[in-house]
């Protein structure tokens, strides 16, 4: 019986079978290397705005901040508010947040919204459920063993026995050399 038929057949179908997981892990894996020039899973926006509410904090009501809320378009989302300060005023919202203050009703807020697919992603990359764990094993099973039978495909002078010898220890060094260095 001829192992090479095998090889290929079971090299060429896991590579259909996991394609889809390897390209989310993928683009997944890019946005969170990039965690440290922007936050892969969310959009955050901020911008100044300015609410009338009264400057003593014993005044500050939930139908007044509701009404202060009215012209941002953010009533329906209140969540509730709490004082920081004395002269401070900090509103939670479903997305988001305000911090005013009380003198002059100038604050900041900050808007948060999940980026579509990249947050879904990121989330099976990062905090998987037992379930798809379970998935994911079977994942990096599959991927050990296309990169094992692929390693056998290629005859001669393009196989492992020629040129293929050092792809496989160039594509080595980079990681070895990381591993040891970090």
């Amino acid at each position: 019986m001829k192992w090479r038929p095998w090889l290929l057949a079971l090299h060429r179908d896991l590579g259909y079978f996991f394609t889809g997981a390897l390209l989310i892990y993928a683009f997944s894996g890019l946005a969170v290397n990039h965690v440290d020039d922007w936050n892969p899973s969310f959009v955050i926006e901020r911008r100044s705005v300015t609410l009338d509410l009264p400057d003593d904090p014993s005044q500050v009501t939930r139908q007044g901040i509701l009404a202060a809320l009215q012209s941002l378009g953010e009533a329906d989302n209140l969540r509730g508010f709490d004082f920081p300060s004395s002269s401070r005023v900090k509103i939670y919202l479903k997305d988001g947040s305000i911090v005013a203050r009380l003198s002059d009703g100038q604050g900041d807020f900050e808007s948060i919204h999940r980026r579509p697919l990249l947050y879904q992603a990121n989330s099976l990359h990062l905090n998987p459920a037992k379930w798809w764990k379970a998935f994911s094993d079977l994942f990096a099973v599959g991927l050990i063993v296309i990169a094992l039978t692929g390693l056998f495909i290629a005859r001669g002078r393009h196989g492992l026995a020629g040129r293929g010898k050092w792809l496989v220890g160039a594509g080595l060094a980079g990681p070895l050399a990381a591993m040891l260095l970090f």
